[in-house]
């Protein structure tokens, strides 16, 4: 363990803001998995940093920090946060890596040989997360990929373990989902949302799609895998779509299942925070579909949705559209009716609403 004074660094001080922030002033940006990483922050050294969340391991190690992290809002909120650039991984020289251990263990997988392809010898690297998200399956795929892997004491309750990452040429592959309904097969990349298996929220408002109206240009917010987009352009192929996602496991996939359904349609896929992008160029869509998120990493939220709901606002005209599926006990009816003149129920089963609004 480092003896560096950066052990000791005292997070809160640091002000460090979570992204979006506008609904989240009672979250905290960092957490008891973070502080026990930083005890093993080498001064001066370069470090790998796999999943850091909104920047508290950046702002601990400095301007030394390479990064593998597949969320648009982290690498934005890391920026925010330390006020330099966000560099990736691309096989810079390391000393050590600090790991935030994430929810998919495919993503984790294949992040790991991501970091790998690049070694010539074996890197240190440390991984922690918050005991109740961490499963025997991140210890077995540490153990896969790593060696000398060893169990550190838990530290309120923030599991740590050490290992040697091995040089590998492994590349992850896309999991394959066929979708005969549609006949649609989905390209699903490691840790896409619903990478085995099709959302059944999606599901549910495709089988609406026959109410949605014709559109020049549609936005997808939050696309996924592209399976709205893929299922609107079955039924509207001369439609422009634009699809948006903050995950890069996200816009590989849905560029990997439109290149192998439909590689001639007229379609744009982003890395983007929602339709920050499209909100920046001003864009004016005909139609915009959403099926909000409602987790960030590990924690339960409704502030990204909440966000893609303000920015389609202002990426509508008075005769645009937007269409939102979500899980009916998050009741955004009321927080659309804050922002929107018409608000329709289309449709309801037992677990979600099809919302449609108009300004």
């Amino acid at each position: 363990m480092s003896a560096s004074p950066i052990d000791l660094i005292d997070f809160a001080a640091l002000n460090l803001l979570r992204y979006p922030a506008k609904h989240a002033k009672d979250l905290r940006a960092w957490d008891a998995s973070d502080e026990y990483l930083a005890e093993f922050i080498r001064a001066d050294a370069p470090a790998l940093l796999i999943n850091d969340a909104f920047g508290a391991l950046h702002c601990a190690v400095g301007v030394n920090a390479f990064h593998i992290n597949d969320s648009w809002c982290s690498q934005h909120a890391i920026e925010i946060n330390s006020q330099q650039s966000f560099t990736p991984y691309s096989g810079q020289a390391l000393a050590y890596g600090l790991v935030k251990l994430p929810k998919s263990l495919s993503l984790f997988e294949a992040q790991l040989q991501e970091a790998a392809r690049h070694l010539s010898e074996p890197l240190t690297l440390h991984f922690s997360g918050m005991q109740k998200h961490v499963s025997n399956g991140h210890l077995d795929i540490i153990k896969s990929c790593c060696d000398d892997v060893e169990y550190l004491p838990t530290q309120r309750k923030a599991r740590m373990y050490s290992a040697r990452l091995r040089p590998s040429q492994k590349i992850a592959t896309p999991y394959l989902q066929a979708v005969p309904e549609l006949g649609l097969t989905l390209h699903n990349a490691p840790g896409v949302f619903a990478e085995q298996k099709v959302d059944i929220g999606s599901r549910f408002f495709i089988e609406h799609f026959d109410r949605l109206p014709s559109a020049e240009t549609v936005a997808d917010v939050g696309c996924g895998n592209g399976l709205l987009s893929l299922a609107f352009h079955r039924l509207h192929p001369k439609a422009e779509l634009h699809l948006f996602d903050e995950s890069l496991a996200a816009v590989e996939s849905a560029q990997l299942s439109f290149a192998a359904n439909f590689p001639d349609a007229s379609c744009q896929i982003q890395h983007s925070d929602g339709l920050s992008s499209a909100v920046a160029d001003r864009q004016i869509f005909d139609l915009i579909l959403i099926n909000p998120p409602f987790h960030q990493q590990n924690t339960v939220t409704t502030d990204i949705a909440l966000s893609m709901f303000a920015q389609a606002k202002q990426c509508m005209s008075s005769t645009s559209e937007l269409w939102i599926v979500a899980n009916r006990h998050l009741n955004y009816q009321a927080a659309l009716k804050k922002n929107f003149r018409q608000i329709e129920l289309i449709a309801q089963n037992a677990k979600f609403v099809i919302i449609k609004a108009k300004q």
